[in-house]
C-alpha cells in the first residue's frame, strides 16, 4: 500500500510539531521554504527549497511529488495560500478562502468583532485623509496582514503616532489605529467541533525585552467569568464564520474582567507553543491539527487532561555581540525537559530584540517563572 503524502507549505523550526505529528501518524512529509537554513528541513522526509508563495512551482510538485493533502506552516502567508490551493484541488478540510481571509486580515475580522457584540478594542482604519489630530492616547498602530508582532508600535503622543505610522507603512500597505487596553496579555488555544469548543487551554504571554515578542509562556487558570465570555464569543464566530473543525488560537487582553481579543489565527502557534499545550495536559494537539486539516477524524486526542505546569521559555540576548554559549542555574538546568537550539556558539547577533537564541521547556518551576531571565546567563563577546 502506497504511503500516503504532506506536503507542508513550510519548514521552519516552528513546523516541527506539525511535521513530526504527520509522520507519527503514517505519512511522508514533504517541507516547501526557500530558505536553506529552514531547521524544520531536517526533519521532513524530503524538502524542496521553493518560495510557497510562487504557487505555479507549488502546483508542479504537488502533480510531480503525487502530493494527497496540504498543510500550512507557521504563518499567514503560508495559511492562505494552502488554503487556496487545497480547495483547488478539492483536498483537506479548511475554511471557505474568504473566511479565511477576513480572520487572517486583523482590520477585517476587528470589524466583524465590532458588528457583532464580540469583545475587542475599538479601533478604526487609516487613511492619509483621516484626522487624527484628536485622539486619545496610548494608541497601538497595527498593520492589517502581519504577524509576530512586526510593525505594531503602542504611541504615547501625536509625535510618536506620526512617526509609527510612516514605519508602519514601510512594512505594510494596510494600517489600523486601536485603541489601547492595559491588561494581562494571554493565549486562548481552542479546538473546535462543530463550531462549538471542545478543548482549550489558557496560558500567560509575558515579554522581556521587546513588548511584542512573546518569551515566557505557562499554563494558567481564568477567572469562570472571563472564561464564559471568551467561549461565548468564540462559539459565536465559529457559527456566524461557519467554521471547519480544528484549532483556532487567540491572544487576548484582560481587563477588568472582559476578554479584549486582539489576536487570531487558524493557523498553529510558533516557538513550539503546541508541545507546551501537550506537556502541559498531555494531549495529542499536534495529531489533532494534522487530522482535521486533512479531514480526518478526531477521536481521543484530547481525552485525558492533565494538570502539568510546564514553562516554555525562548531565551533571547541583552545586547549585540558573539554569542558564546548559556549558563544556566541549576534550579532550572536539572527541571530542562526539552531543549531547542536556534543558534550556535560563534554566531553574531546584530539585533538583539529580534534574535532568539534557544528554546527550553522547564518543569515544575512555578517559583521561576517572574525571575527566569536572571537565572539564564547569556555569554558575549
Amino acid at each position: 500500500m502506497k504511503t500516503k503524502k504532506i506536503l507542508l507549505l513550510g519548514g521552519s523550526h516552528r513546523d516541527i510539531p506539525l511535521i513530526k505529528a504527520a509522520q507519527e501518524l503514517g505519512y511522508f512529509v514533504i517541507t516547501l521554504g526557500a530558505k536553506d537554513y529552514y531547521k524544520g528541513h531536517k526533519y521532513s522526509n524530503k524538502y524542496f527549497l521553493v518560495d510557497f508563495n510562487d504557487l505555479e512551482k507549488v502546483r508542479q510538485i504537488i502533480k510531480d511529488e503525487q502530493i494527497d493533502y496540504l498543510l500550512p506552516g507557521c504563518g499567514e502567508e503560508s495559511y492562505l495560500n494552502t488554503v487556496k490551493l487545497s480547495q483547488e484541488l478539492n483536498i483537506g478540510n479548511f475554511d471557505d478562502l474568504e473566511v479565511a481571509k477576513l480572520v487572517h486580515n486583523k482590520w477585517a475580522f476587528k470589524q466583524f468583532c465590532l458588528k457583532n457584540n464580540i469583545c475587542t478594542p475599538n479601533g478604526f482604519y487609516y487613511t492619509h485623509s483621516k484626522d487624527i489630530s484628536k485622539l486619545n492616547f496610548p494608541i497601538v498602530v497595527k498593520p492589517t496582514n502581519l504577524s509576530g508582532g512586526r510593525g505594531v508600535d503602542i504611541v504615547q503622543n501625536q509625535e510618536q503616532l506620526n512617526t509609527s505610522i510612516k514605519d508602519a507603512l514601510k512594512v505594510s500597505n494596510d494600517i489600523f489605529l486601536e485603541e489601547y487596553i492595559q491588561g494581562r496579555l494571554i493565549a486562548y488555544s481552542v479546538f473546535i467541533q462543530n463550531q462549538k469548543i471542545v478543548y482549550a487551554f489558557s496560558g500567560a504571554d509575558d515579554t522581556y525585552l521587546n513588548p511584542y515578542l512573546i518569551t515566557t509562556a505557562y499554563p494558567i487558570k481564568l477567572d469562570t467569568k472571563v472564561e464564559q465570555r471568551l467561549i461565548k464569543d468564540i462559539n459565536t464566530i465559529a457559527q456566524k464564520l461557519n467554521f471547519v473543525d480544528g484549532m483556532f488560537h487567540l491572544q487576548i487582553i484582560i481587563k477588568d474582567n472582559l476578554p479584549y481579543i486582539i489576536d487570531v489565527t487558524r493557523r498553529i502557534p510558533g516557538d513550539f507553543y503546541p508541545y507546551l499545550i501537550e506537556k502541559s495536559d498531555e494531549v495529542q494537539y499536534s495529531k489533532a491539527v494534522v487530522k482535521a486539516y486533512i479531514g480526518d477524524t478526531i477521536t481521543d486526542e484530547f481525552k485525558n487532561k492533565a494538570n502539568n505546569f510546564i514553562i516554555r521559555h525562548v531565551v533571547m540576548p541583552e545586547r549585540n555581540g558573539v554569542y558564546q554559549g548559556l549558563v544556566i542555574d541549576d534550579k532550572i538546568q536539572n527541571n530542562i525537559i526539552f531543549r531547542f537550539d536556534l543558534i550556535s556558539n560563534g554566531y553574531k547577533i546584530i539585533n538583539y530584540l529580534n534574535t532568539q537564541i534557544t528554546i527550553l521547556f522547564i518543569k515544575s518551576l512555578n517559583i521561576y517563572k517572574n525571575d527566569i531571565n536572571k537565572a539564564i546567563k547569556i555569554k558575549l563577546l
